[in-house]
């Protein structure tokens, strides 16, 4: 694959993805810590092996759904941009740009803030370093990315799909592994010091919020629609292919987790404990040592699409005068919005210096997030209404329904969520984040009209 396209427009992006690239950033991009870090969360969260298989399976078929009408929207508007694309064709300009704005400071940039600190935080034991050196390494994981991604799409590409191959067939190799390892008993000493759980309202949400971090990144790919080959068939069969992969991979790697470690065991470890238990039974304690390389290429992957694919979105705005101009650069040697990708990782670097904790992070993120895919999916109902004769050489599959439940899953969620007191700092965070937006908008509207101004009469 080349660094440098041979053909492409000077300054426009370079359409090199196919459709393994496609699949390899939809599962790429979620395939990271959710998977090991978040199945603790969910035992505590639910009182049964049934309720956890049950809000995993339902909340991958949200997702699923999620997909199919952001296949639609992404094959129907196969330009730069992504999910701000879509609100601007649908909803207009001010929404759009709100969901840039957050997406720049809290969405993107959260996400690989979070990524980069478990990144570290998982190799610190490995390599014996201290909080200081963990710091350090997180940014140096994020610079990294950003040289990665500088010097063209089909090194980041090559990058996200080396680290999905890996990452799968470690994952798949926890499953095959596992499954021929005898169950374990629970014993009376883990079940003695097990904590009680009864099916409330409050875990259920608790439980989505964190299977919404282990899903958070399935919308990447339209963001990268001007770089498919051929969007029309790469984005819906990467978008709605990738998340059935994940759907399955997830149930596999979960009823692994429970059949080597017993639910009231699970509920007593260490959120790392988990998949370490996991490894040490399946493949020995001499392999748990690895455990900590294997989550953070796992992670790296993840990390890797917020800076592939996510600042085209920037691109976009930047075109239309909502960002700063020089957000739309494009490398001419490379073909990448390079001022897009390093302004997005100097903010993660930013994010990391000011918080600490990687769940408070992760629940900021996703509050945020569900705003606007209930938004953006809302965005097929009225593109439908608004432009029905539209070429569509993707339609959604199960429409009116499926976008209808996505919604108002995500909805549910996200008020659940802000009712939470234990959730409802990270959600003032967001709607913070998302209502600082207003008057900026109001500025870059006042700098147009300065910039062109009205005619006058003679």
């Amino acid at each position: 694959m080349s660094n440098q396209p041979s053909e492409h427009p000077p300054g426009e992006l370079s359409r090199s993805l196919g459709t393994f690239s496609a699949i390899s950033i939809t599962v790429g991009a979620v395939i990271g810590s959710g998977i090991f870090f978040k199945a603790l969360d969910v035992a505590q969260a639910l009182p049964s092996i049934g309720w956890i298989f049950a809000v995993w399976i339902a909340l991958g078929v949200v997702c699923l759904f999620g997909a199919f009408a952001y296949a639609e929207l992404g094959a129907m508007l196969p330009e730069a941009g992504g999910m701000y694309s879509f609100l601007r064709a649908s909803w207009g300009p001010f929404p759009a740009f709100l969901y840039g704005w957050t997406f720049f400071f809290a969405i993107n940039t959260g996400t690989l803030a979070a990524l980069a600190a478990i990144f570290a935080e998982n190799l610190a034991d490995f390599l014996g370093l201290s909080a200081q050196a963990q710091t350090w390494l997180s940014i140096a994981m994020i610079v990294a990315l950003a040289v990665v991604n500088h010097l063209g799409v089909g090194v980041g590409a090559l990058l996200q799909n080396l680290s999905t191959t890996a990452k799968v067939v470690a994952l798949l190799a926890i499953v095959i592994a596992g499954a021929f390892v005898p169950g374990t008993e629970t014993t009376p000493q883990a079940l003695a010091a097990a904590p009680s759980v009864e099916l409330t309202l409050g875990g259920i949400v608790a439980a989505s919020v964190a299977i919404f971090w282990a899903y958070e990144g399935w919308y990447q790919l339209p963001f990268n629609a001007s770089e498919l080959k051929n969007p029309a068939r790469d984005l819906p069969r990467g978008l709605i292919g990738g998340v059935a992969i994940l759907i399955v991979l997830y149930l596999l790697v979960n009823a692994i987790y429970l059949r080597v470690v017993p639910l009231e065991e699970m509920r007593t470890l260490e959120r790392a404990d988990v998949p370490l238990s996991v490894i040490a039974r399946s493949f020995g304690e001499r392999w748990t040592g690895w455990l900590a390389v294997l989550i953070s290429i796992s992670v790296l992957g993840a990390a890797n699409p917020n800076l592939l694919s996510s600042p085209r979105g920037f691109y976009a705005m930047a075109k239309d005068g909502l960002m700063p101009r020089v957000l739309m650069h494009v490398d001419k040697r490379f073909a990448t919005p390079t001022v897009a990708i390093w302004s997005q990782a100097l903010w993660a670097v930013a994010l990391i210096l000011f918080f600490e904790g990687f769940k408070e992070l992760t629940d900021y993120v996703v509050f945020a997030s569900l705003v606007f895919y209930a938004l953006t999916v809302g965005a097929v109902y009225v593109l439908r209404r608004r432009a029905p004769n539209a070429p569509r050489p993707y339609r959604c599959t199960g429409y009116p329904w499926t976008p209808l439940v996505f919604i108002a899953v995500v909805l549910f969620v996200d008020a659940q969520t802000f009712l939470d007191p234990t959730l409802r700092r990270q959600s003032l965070y967001g709607l913070a984040i998302i209502a600082a937006g207003v008057p900026v908008y109001a500025l870059f509207l006042r700098g147009r009209a300065n910039a062109n101004p009205p005619p006058t009469s003679a």
